[in-house]
């Protein structure tokens, strides 16, 4: 019994350090606002970093470019860092009971942060209302209890917020399909309830027939394949064709798989879907995964090329070969997707001016990388510094002379006085 006890001992000393070191995360982050420098103006310039909220009503201000900071610092996209600074100014400020508890690690900092996100929409003293009626409750009420009272004081420190969100909620349905990479996809949606149980009634209805017909997986199983029966487009008869969903299909092949004497060689393709990248998969997976598409090939090249043109503006066939190699922004940390980002020059595009003609070839796989908006407005202000040693090796220079080396989607902290020789990445083949 001596030594489950010192076992015990051990378990609440670590559940305090660790409530211990979340805690001063988060005082640390209010100290990043804190002594974030002010933004300074930059005549016409759109890159120039602009003073936004820190947070909700009452949660003051910071330059909009703290969250590339934090997240560098943290390893967080730069969404994931603005949530932790948005998160952070609104306890301080609004919720400053449930901010003392933090300290005094009678809340977990994961349930502070809860409490300031669903109270975000409230106004300061609304959610300072719902501060001081949760005081009593931290430590001694577990989390269900208190997330549900929550929910009731959020509803009653607004009433008509909330009847505005139940409006906006049915106004915004949604439907967002996330495909895995391994032949399965997420499906998440937002639809009418009625509709909802309607395909509730209609799977239920599949899942008696399988049941019948001898299925024994278990029923979330069962409903999955019934949805999929659902989806699944029927036989068209002779009145005409079905409108198939168009994909485009890039082929990937490995540099082995160029060896004809290789016996071991897999060839994977990569599907992007009108509705998203599907990731790598088998190319013998490959009939039954898009049985039901219309199917256009897109013949892509040796990846380890480095074509270029001279002009400003990036060609598709270029877009497309920096896509396929960076499929992320090139961002410490970064999970923008490269499709959805901007294509930024390394090297600054130098026009031609009067006696000066641009250089050749200022536009090559070599000077590019994708960046998110926000991303490449802070690199275009000088805020951030960029070079690019390799093709495909981006090194960044925060503003206190941090460094990070991103490549191949990978970010590693280079620490402070070591350099990198260039030396040669590995580059695939597609």
């Amino acid at each position: 019994m001596t030594r489950f006890r010192a076992a015990s001992d051990r378990l609440v000393d670590a559940d305090t350090a660790v409530r211990r070191a979340e805690a001063d995360r988060l005082l640390a982050v209010a100290g990043m606002i804190d002594t974030y420098p002010a933004p300074e103006p930059m005549v016409d310039s759109p890159a120039a970093e602009r003073t936004v909220s820190a947070g909700a009503e009452g949660a003051g201000s910071v330059g909009e470019f703290v969250a590339l900071e934090v997240g560098a610092l943290l390893h967080l996209s730069e969404p994931a860092a603005w949530s932790l600074v948005h998160d952070v100014a609104n306890l301080r400020s609004r919720h400053p009971r449930l901010w003392a508890a933090v300290a005094d690690l009678r809340v977990e900092a994961w349930q502070a942060r809860k409490v300031a996100l669903a109270a975000e929409e409230l106004s300061a003293e609304a959610a300072r209302w719902v501060d001081k009626k949760l005081e009593a409750v931290w430590g001694v009420v577990p989390w269900p209890r208190i997330r549900r009272r929550l929910q009731g004081l959020v509803v009653r420190a607004d009433a008509d917020l909330a009847r505005r969100k139940a409006e906006i909620a049915r106004r915004d349905r949604f439907l967002s399909i996330r495909h895995l990479g391994d032949s399965t996809s997420v499906l998440t949606a937002r639809i009418d309830t009625a509709a909802a149980l309607t395909l509730e009634a209609e799977i239920t209805r599949i899942t008696t027939r399988m049941r019948k017909d001898g299925a024994q997986e278990p029923l979330p199983v069962l409903a999955a394949r019934a949805l999929e029966e659902i989806a699944t487009p029927t036989t068209e008869d002779t009145t005409g064709t079905p409108g198939l969903p168009l994909a485009d299909v890039v082929v990937h092949i490995a540099a082995e798989a160029l060896d004809t004497a290789a016996t071991d060689a897999t060839n994977v393709a990569r599907v992007l879907a009108r509705g998203g990248d599907v990731g790598p998969v088998l190319v013998d997976q490959l009939a039954d995964l898009l049985g039901h598409h219309r199917i256009r090939v897109l013949p892509v090249t040796d990846l380890a090329g480095d074509p270029s043109v001279d002009a400003y503006e990036i060609p598709d066939r270029i877009r497309r070969q920096l896509a396929i190699r960076e499929d992320s922004s090139v961002f410490p940390y970064s999970t923008s997707r490269s499709r959805t980002t901007d294509l930024d020059h390394t090297v600054a595009y130098r026009r031609s001016t009067p006696g000066s003609p641009a250089p050749p070839g200022q536009t090559r796989i070599s000077n590019l990388g994708p960046l998110s908006r926000r991303e490449h407005r802070a690199k275009t202000a000088g805020i951030w510094k960029l070079s690019q040693p390799e093709p495909g090796v981006y090194e960044w220079t925060n503003r206190t002379g941090r460094r990070w080396r991103v490549s191949r989607g990978r970010t590693v902290r280079i620490p402070d006085g070591v350099r990198y020789r260039n030396r040669r990445i590995d580059i695939f083949f597609a």
